[in-house]
């Protein structure tokens, strides 16, 4: 009976040793996993990330744009290069052709195209506005970069949204006060632009362009370039209202 008891306890002890080492085992082998996998959640988990948060007003673009993938593509590379964000991009497109690559100003200004290409503008780039109508969307965006970036040379660096317009309708207003007049009565210009007299008082100033802005892309307008945050942003306004 002795005897029987000791071998029995051995035989415990035994079991004990082992369900011991194979829950070690366990551990080290799901520790390892979780290492190795949390190695891959900040690669994959941003990937994820920019494929999921889709790209502002391209819902809009998808009237005109046949490859919205590449157009997307394009325009966050381009927005990259530039420094700004997609966001800003993408509204100054929608403001000037509604994404329409082949469209002309219904005015009668000759301008063509995403950003609306004036003839000689296109002829500094070495295109012609029928060329530039011809072109797909991303093919369009390359002469958009080289426009944009010429401006942030000859002039400053885009700082808000309202630079980024600025640029394409008046450069010369880049810098300039919120009085700052860049059409009036009775110019043609002041005809073609009258959409942008927000208070109606005969002339278009940048404090109207920037009012425009604001109200027609509210969600655009409050995004701050990169590296810049809202705290630093002396034009950083809450919107109300919804937008495009």
């Amino acid at each position: 009976m002795t005897k029987l008891l000791t071998i029995n306890q051995r035989t415990v002890t035994v079991s004990y040793k082992i369900l011991a080492l194979a829950l070690a085992v366990v551990l080290v082998c799901n520790a390892m996993v979780y290492r190795i996998a949390g190695g891959f959640s900040a690669a994959t988990t941003k990937a994820v990330t920019d494929i999921g948060k889709r790209l502002y007003l391209l819902d809009q673009a998808s009237a005109f744009v046949y490859d919205l993938e590449g157009f997307e593509h394009k325009v966050r590379q381009v927005s990259r290069k530039l420094n700004i964000p997609a966001e800003w991009l993408m509204a100054v497109m929608h403001s000037e052709s509604k994404f329409d690559a082949s469209v002309s100003n219904f005015r009668g200004s000759g301008a063509t195209g995403l950003i609306q290409f004036m003839p000689a503008t296109a002829r500094d780039f070495g295109i012609t506005t029928r060329q530039l109508k011809n072109l797909s969307h991303v093919e369009q965006l390359d002469y958009v970069y080289q426009y944009l970036n010429a401006k942030q040379q000859q002039y400053r660096p885009f700082e808000t949204l309202t630079d980024l317009y600025l640029s394409i309708l008046y450069p010369k207003a880049l810098g300039e006060d919120f009085c700052y007049t860049l059409y009036a009565k009775p110019s043609d210009s002041y005809r073609l632009n009258i959409g942008l007299d927000i208070n109606g008082d005969g002339s278009v100033t940048v404090q109207d362009v920037d009012k425009y802005l604001k109200r027609k892309y509210p969600s655009a307008y409050v995004i701050s370039k990169p590296g810049k945050t809202p705290d630093t942003d002396i034009r950083m306004i809450s919107s109300v209202g919804g937008g495009l």
